[in-house]
């Protein structure tokens, strides 16, 4: 299997973000989220009770790139607004027991027109809400994908293959989230302990 692994990500014609598997010149495996379209009303949030923190608004365009670096396993979410780069690192406990993350999107509609391009991997919508959560997730012990919070893929979940072990196959579902009140329109949740 070659070493990079390239996707763009899809919610019915409308375009989510880019996935890119690749490994660095030590061998060491890295798979990379962006979501370029210059998300605006974007939220940095957490549901770890324990560290739960205020959301921080962000009222100006935001690019976003969350990484997995395997040999640590770390989640790093790098947030660029206005050519300023933030970034947060989690440490992600193995063997893996939930979801990477979430993305809760008010109107998936609103995202860009996807341009076409080779290896798409596309979300089916439902068809009468326009609220949506997105869940990152491997597959677990018992070769399952984990969901969060009662949400439930209903197309179940799309799987990319990757060159790891045991953390071979990434998953990645759409639900409704009928109960979005927020007036967020892009809220980025990590269920994850921080890093200090």
């Amino acid at each position: 299997m070659s070493n990079e692994i390239k996707s763009h990500l899809l919610i019915g014609n409308k375009y989510l973000g880019s996935l890119l598997y690749f490994k660095d010149a030590q061998g060491r495996g890295c798979l990379k989220l962006s979501f370029k379209n210059k998300v605006a009303d974007f939220t940095r949030g957490t549901d770890v009770p324990t560290t739960l923190p205020v959301p921080v608004k962000r009222t100006d365009p935001t690019t976003l790139d969350i990484s997995y670096k395997f040999p640590d396993s770390l989640l790093e979410v790098k947030e660029i607004v206005n050519g300023k780069t933030e970034r947060a690192f989690y440490n992600v406990p193995l063997p893996i027991s939930g979801i990477l993350f979430m993305i809760r999107i008010k109107d998936w509609q609103t995202l860009d027109d996807d341009q076409p391009k080779p290896n798409p991997l596309v979300l089916t919508p439902p068809t009468n809400k326009n609220s949506v959560v997105i869940i990152f997730s491997f597959l677990g012990e018992n070769g399952l994908p984990f969901t969060a919070g009662g949400y439930q893929p209903v197309e179940g979940m799309g799987t990319i293959d990757l060159p790891e072990n045991p953390l071979n196959t990434f998953c990645i579902g759409l639900a409704e989230d009928p109960n979005n009140n927020s007036t967020n329109g892009f809220e980025l949740i990590v269920p994850l302990p921080k890093k200090d």
